[in-house]
């Protein structure tokens, strides 16, 4: 797989990743904690860490619609994609 190929298929991620962390960083600026009490937001950098960590599981694309479906049918024993 070339890194075309991955970027192609990763793009949520990185994407969910990146928001994440800006969204993050925001918080910990404008609003987070500064008494430095709050491990999550009292430092920008560890905010946007965590928070772009999470944004890039929430980003993490699923199992395509296609072949979910044709494994639900299957399991149902209904039709479905199979041996034509």
């Amino acid at each position: 797989m070339n890194a075309r190929a991955i970027a192609r298929a990763h793009w949520r991620t990185a994407a969910g990743a990146a928001v994440g962390a800006a969204a993050g960083a925001a918080y910990a600026f404008f609003i987070g904690c500064k008494t430095g009490t709050c491990p999550l937001t009292s430092s920008v950098w560890t905010a946007a860490l965590f928070f772009g960590f999470a944004g890039g599981v929430v980003g993490v694309p699923g199992p395509r619609a296609e072949r979910a479906r044709g494994e639900a049918s299957a399991r149902e024993g209904g039709p479905g994609p199979g041996p034509g």
